[in-house]
C-alpha cells in the first residue's frame, strides 16, 4: 500500500496539534491556521482559505511567492512538501483514535 492523500493530511493534522479524521476532507480555515502558523506565516497572507493555502505553498517552496502561488485544494506532492517541512512522517491507515 501506498500513502493516500488522507494518511497525509492526518499526519500534518497530529504534527499540528488537530484532530485527526476518519473520512478525507480538506483542510478546515482552523487546520489551515494552525499550518501556518506552524510555518510561520504571517498573517496578512491569511485572509481566506485561499490565501492560507497560497501562502502556504510559498513558505514550503512549492511557489516563489503567495502571490504567485495557486489557491486551490493542496495536491498530494504539496501535501507532502507541507508535511517534509513540518517534519510530519505520515504513516499509512492514520487513523483517529476511539473516543471511547
Amino acid at each position: 500500500m501506498t500513502l493516500t492523500v488522507h494518511d497525509i493530511r492526518n499526519g500534518i493534522r497530529g504534527g499540528v496539534g488537530r484532530f485527526k479524521r476518519e473520512t478525507t476532507a480538506a483542510f478546515t480555515k482552523e487546520e489551515l491556521a494552525a499550518i501556518a502558523d506552524a510555518l510561520d506565516v504571517h498573517p496578512r497572507h491569511r485572509s481566506s482559505n485561499e490565501a492560507t493555502r497560497a501562502a502556504i505553498r510559498a513558505a514550503v517552496g512549492v511557489a516563489d511567492t503567495p502571490e504567485a502561488a495557486a489557491t486551490g485544494s493542496l495536491s498530494k506532492p504539496e501535501l507532502r512538501a507541507v508535511a517534509d517541512a513540518l517534519g510530519v512522517d505520515p504513516v499509512e491507515g492514520d487513523e483517529p483514535e476511539p473516543l471511547y
